[in-house]
């Protein structure tokens, strides 16, 4: 048997086996197809890049870095479901996110300001690239109302 029978053989076998999810049974396949694609996964990204500059704002240095890393896990979590996007996604994490985290464990906000636009630029330039130039990600103009970005005990 070739290594590419042997492959199909075994998605044959896992595919008709269910796995109990705590709710239904569930294929292999079916577990695949509702993993989460990047139209998911960059809205919570814009919410927590939305929260990464206010806490940084706010210094609330340990608020940002959270959101931070956060955000390079789900672009991570988008690069690992969506292969046609990897490349870019690990490009955008190499090359343009680390300086916000750079100033972040400097706590210091004009260099994050200015990381931040930039990764912005570039996040709108990789839409532009994987041809959604109508995704244009923007800051809002006011921090989100959901969550006090003030460091505790900061009135």
């Amino acid at each position: 048997m070739t290594d590419e029978e042997l492959k199909e053989k075994i998605k044959e076998v896992l595919g008709e086996m269910g796995v109990w999810s705590g709710h239904r049974e569930m294929t292999i396949d079916e577990i695949a197809t509702i993993q989460p694609g990047l139209a998911r996964i960059m809205p919570e990204v814009g919410q927590r890049t939305w929260k990464l500059y206010y806490a940084a704002k706010e210094s609330h240095w340990e608020l940002a870095n959270f959101q931070w890393k956060e955000i390079t896990e789900l672009m991570e979590l988008g690069a690992f479901t969506r292969p046609k996007h990897e490349e870019a996604l690990h490009q955008f994490l190499a090359e343009d996110w680390p300086a916000l985290g750079k100033a972040i464990k400097d706590k210091d906000f004009a260099a994050f300001e200015a990381a931040f636009h930039h990764a912005i630029e570039q996040a709108n330039a990789y839409h532009e690239l994987k041809e959604k130039p109508y995704i244009r990600w923007q800051l809002p103009n006011q921090p989100p109302p959901d969550l006090d970005l003030k460091p505790r005990g900061k009135k």
